[in-house]
């Protein structure tokens, strides 16, 4: 993404105002940065916070940090399969900027990996592989059958976790509070949950079902306003690891207009990485321990990162704890020095281990007993243990209200009375997730019936039989 895209994305700027700057740029070629200061845009010190954070492209194979090994296989592989190349697919492809695309293709042609031939694509020059570079390309695919973004090293990885770590962000209660909408939740509540995520340290979610828990931990990401950088993969030991995943990381500027940019004189950071939201991952029933390690794809040789590195400087669910095919205390005993020294080992297939950091909010939730859990020295594990209770009776009157009336349903003071009544005497406590569900099931026997929507008696019973188990 250029840096005029994620100033859009992060809505500082319109697009009508980045545009304007881009021209003024075109016509000057100073850096955009100035310019934006220069029309009033932004501030010297915005501008400043913004550009210091970025890395920047790379200019030539050193300043990529990976063996150039690795560099020429990808690049074999992609022109092997593709046919020919352009500087632009090629930096497309590799997602590296034209410039170092176009030294690249210089380099190979020296070595005679590549030669030009006739015709033009799109305006420039196409290459295609020489026999020696489609033997190089055999061997390549031997190796592994990845064709994509160039990696970045383990160490950039670590050093770039390590700076914009869950603990950077400072949440006030205001921004707890807007996250957690529309919930109705109590202010203790709150004020425990922000504590809690401002610390950045592990936290438990318990308490009885239906009152909570999984919507409170999955806005969490929400209180964080901070982007993080994604690289697309990493290397390590000369294997790739793929780490960005578009089903876990929302890209910013995704679908901004790129097309109105200056393709030559636009600031531009290193395009390896991708800049997102802070991640969001929850795993349930189904979490079992291989998902905690580097999945190796055996037909074409390389890795998937394990659920906790996609989650890396953002928030972690596990969701329904206690449920998983996997024991807790399985589960827990191989978290034991991650969530303590905030550092985790991962194992190649080769049988290297490598350190990574482990850095994301670590949100356990469940209805069971926390003691049937884990021991003392687990719990000790956990700083922050939060009960999410039901509603009292006044809660849950407040909250069946503002649902009926939502949902156009009449539900007088006697017709709630009349339902808290009867969830009483089944012996079923009150909670939260009754409150909305009972009018809108009225809504839905009434929509069915053809009748006014009102709660009644009838139309209470109705709810509460689907709700309610004998």
């Amino acid at each position: 993404m250029r840096f005029s895209d994620l100033l859009v994305a992060l809505e500082l700027l319109s697009r009508h105002d980045v545009n304007d700057a881009l021209e003024r740029q075109s016509l000057s070629g100073r850096p955009l940065g100035e310019v934006l200061v220069e029309m009033g845009l932004l501030s010297a010190r915005q501008v400043n916070e913004l550009q210091e954070g970025l890395p920047a492209p790379p200019d030539n194979l050193a300043q990529l940090g990976i063996e150039a090994r690795i560099v020429f296989d990808i690049l074999v592989k992609f022109l092997s399969t593709a046919g020919h190349g352009t500087t632009a697919s090629i930096a497309e492809t590799l997602a590296i900027s034209r410039r170092l695309s176009s030294v690249l293709m210089e380099q190979a042609r020296a070595q005679g990996i590549v030669e030009l031939k006739p015709g033009i694509v799109a305006g420039e020059l196409r290459v295609e592989l020489t026999p020696r570079g489609r033997s190089m390309a055999v061997e390549a695919f031997a190796s592994n059958a990845y064709i994509g973004p160039l990696p970045v090293s383990l160490n950039a990885y670590s050093e770039r976790v390590r700076q914009q770590t869950i603990r950077s962000e400072t949440i006030v209660p205001q921004q707890v509070a807007e996250a957690m909408e529309p919930l109705a939740i109590p202010e203790g509540l709150l004020a425990k949950v922000g504590i809690a995520a401002n610390s950045g340290r592990s936290m438990l979610l318990y308490g009885a079902p239906g009152n909570g828990k999984t919507s409170i931990a999955e806005r969490m990401v929400r209180m964080f306003g901070a982007m993080v950088l994604v690289p697309h993969c990493f290397e390590v030991g000369g294997q790739i690891v793929k780490v960005f995943d578009p089903s876990v990381h929302r890209r910013l500027g995704a679908a901004t207009d790129r097309a109105t940019s200056s393709s030559l004189l636009a600031d531009e950071f290193d395009p390896r990485w991708v800049a997102c939201r802070r991640p969001f991952v929850a795993a349930g029933g189904e979490l079992s321990l291989d998902m905690l390690d580097l999945k190796f794809e055996e037909t074409a040789r390389f890795y998937e990162a394990p659920l906790h590195v996609k989650a890396m400087n953002g928030v972690l669910l596990i969701d329904d704890f206690g449920r998983q095919l996997v024991r807790p205390e399985a589960l827990l005993n191989r978290w034991v020095v991650p969530m303590d020294r905030r550092i985790d080992f991962l194992k190649l297939h080769t049988g290297q281990s490598f350190q990574i950091p482990f850095d994301q909010l670590l949100v356990f939730s469940t209805n069971l007993s926390p003691r049937d859990l884990m021991d003392g020295a687990f719990l000790r594990r956990l700083p922050y243990k939060i009960h999410v209770h039901g509603p009292d009776e006044a809660e849950f009157a407040r909250l069946m209200l503002a649902a009926a009336e939502e949902r156009g349903v009449a539900y007088s003071a006697q017709a709630i009375a009349w339902t808290i009544q009867r969830i009483r005497t089944h012996g079923t406590a009150l909670a939260f997730y009754q409150a909305t569900e009972i009018p809108q099931q009225i809504a839905d026997l009434c929509a069915f019936l053809r009748r006014p929507p009102i709660a009644d008696e009838q139309t209470i019973d109705f709810a509460l039989g689907n709700l309610l188990v004998d």
